[in-house]
């Protein structure tokens, strides 16, 4: 294996930001797939795959945000200062953004793992 070629930080984030995108839209496409499926379904398990659909949802959602937040990190790099609050302006799970923010705020301590669920 080849040696990499040093890398900057915004470089990084920004490529980060392009991957999360790249997993938010392969999961869009197999959300798709998972409506069709739900909407071909009769009866009871109906309300069940109904259910399991909305983890996709949340998951496609939540990949989109942390894209958003890389991205803004990406552009603060140059200074070497990151602002989180200003990071997370874009991110529209609040639970998320206040986890992301409170990151430098409590020095490494474990965040809670709740999150938003916006319904489609």
């Amino acid at each position: 294996m080849s040696q990499a070629a040093p890398s900057h930080t915004p470089e990084v984030l920004a490529s980060l930001a392009a991957e999360l995108e790249h997993a938010g839209a392969l999961c869009d496409k197999l959300e798709l797939l998972v409506t069709q499926l739900v909407r071909a379904s009769r009866g009871e398990p109906l309300q069940i795959a109904l259910t399991e659909a909305q983890t996709l949802d949340v998951l496609t959602q939540h990949l989109a945000a942390l894209a958003i937040f890389t991205r803004n990190l990406a552009q603060q790099a140059p200074s070497g200062v990151f602002d989180l609050s200003n990071a997370v302006a874009g991110v529209t799970l609040g639970d998320l953004a206040k986890r992301l923010a409170r990151v430098s705020q409590e020095s490494g301590e474990a965040l809670a793992a709740s999150g938003d669920l916006d319904l489609f």
